[in-house]
C-alpha cells in the first residue's frame, strides 16, 4: 500500500478524463462512460499485470458498524475472499480529520478476474440513486506498472504515474477526452499543446473583468442552474489556421470556421456547459490565439434550460 499511497500524495503524472457528456442524455450517456472507462482501462492493464483492487470507506472514528464494501462482487471467482485484506488509516480526504478515519480494503487480482463492465456500472452510479453502486472509493493499482486508475464517479476519472513516459501514449491517444478545465496544467506536465503559452498578469486581469461584466450583463444566476451554449470567436491567421485546428478539435469543444478575409479565418468554439466556468474556457481560447498569432475576440451565450 506504500506504492499506492505514494502514487496518490506525489505521483507527478496525471491526467484526468471526462467520462460522461452533459450534451448526452439516458442511455447514451451512460454508454459513452462505459467505452471511454473501458478503452482508458484496456490501455492501461495488461493480462498479465498483478493489480491490486483499493476500496476505501470513511467513517468518524466512533463509528462502530461494519460498513463491508462488498469487494468480492467485482470479482469472478469468489475464492479470492481469502486474499482480501484491510487496514485502517488516516481519513482520506483530510489526514488532519482526527474525528475521521478510513478503512482501505485491497485484493490482488489479475485483469481477467475483474467484472470489468460491472465495475463500471457501480462506479458511474455513485452519485445516482441506481443500482450497482460502489461504496466509498475504488481504485485499481497496477503494481507491474506502477499506475493508478480511479474512476471517481460518472463524469470522468484520473490516472497516476510517477513516469510520464507511461502515461504519454494515452495522453496522445485520448487528448479529445482529457476534461477541458484541465486541459492547460496536463499539457504543461507532458510539455506539448499550451506547454509554454501563457497570459501575462494585464491580459488575464482584463479577460476575467470582462468576463465578470459581461456575466453580469446575462442576468444568469451562478447559484442556480447555469448550463449555456457558449460560443468563443478567434480570428487565426491564414497560414497558421490549419495546425490551429488540428489542436482544437482535440478538446471537447465543437469547432467551426469560416474566411473571414484573404489574410486570416474566423473560428468558432462551441460547449454546453455551466457558464460558471467561463474563466476557464476563455484562459484556453485566448491562449490557442496568442499560440497560433490570432487574436480571441471574446464569447456569447445561450441559456441551455
Amino acid at each position: 500500500m506504500e506504492l499506492f499511497d505514494r502514487l496518490i500524495k506525489n505521483g507527478k503524472y496525471w491526467i484526468r478524463f471526462e467520462l460522461g457528456l452533459i450534451q448526452l442524455g439516458g442511455k447514451a450517456y451512460f454508454e459513452e462512460i462505459y467505452h471511454r472507462a473501458t478503452t482508458i482501462i484496456n490501455s492501461l492493464f495488461d493480462k498479465n499485470d498483478e493489480i491490486l483492487m483499493i476500496n476505501c470507506t470513511s467513517n468518524h472514528i466512533d463509528y462502530k458498524k461494519v460498513d463491508s464494501p462488498r469487494i468480492m462482487r467485482f470479482i469472478r471467482n469468489n475464492n479470492m475472499i481469502y486474499g482480501l485484506k484491510c487496514k485502517t488509516v488516516p481519513f482520506e480526504f483530510d489526514e488532519e480529520d482526527i474525528e475521521m478515519e478510513t478503512k482501505q480494503y485491497s485484493l490482488k487480482v489479475k485483469k481477467d478476474d475483474i467484472r470489468l463492465h460491472y465495475l463500471i456500472q457501480s462506479m458511474a452510479n455513485k452519485d445516482f440513486s441506481l443500482k450497482p453502486r460502489v461504496n466509498g472509493s475504488l481504485y485499481l493499482l497496477n503494481l507491474t506498472k506502477e499506475i493508478v486508475f480511479h474512476m471517481y464517479d460518472d463524469r470522468g476519472c484520473d490516472v497516476y504515474s510517477f513516469d510520464k513516459e507511461k502515461l504519454l501514449p494515452l495522453y496522445t491517444n485520448f487528448r479529445n477526452w482529457i476534461l477541458d478545465y484541465d486541459r492547460i496544467k496536463i499539457d504543461r506536465k507532458f510539455e506539448q499543446g499550451l506547454f509554454n503559452i501563457y497570459e501575462t498578469s494585464k491580459e488575464m486581469e482584463e479577460r476575467l473583468e470582462l468576463n465578470k461584466k459581461k456575466v453580469k450583463e446575462t442576468g444568469i444566476n451562478l447559484f442556480q442552474v447555469n448550463t449555456c451554449y457558449i460560443t468563443h470567436k478567434l480570428e487565426i491567421p491564414k497560414e497558421c489556421v490549419e495546425e490551429c485546428l488540428n489542436e482544437m478539435t482535440q478538446t471537447g469543444f465543437e469547432i467551426h470556421f469560416e474566411q473571414k478575409d484573404n489574410d486570416s479565418i474566423s473560428v468558432s468554439a462551441s460547449k454546453l456547459e455551466a457558464l460558471a466556468l467561463i474563466d476557464y474556457q476563455s484562459e484556453l481560447m485566448a491562449l490557442y490565439s496568442k499560440k497560433y498569432k490570432g487574436k480571441y475576440n471574446g464569447w456569447s451565450v445561450i441559456k441551455a434550460f
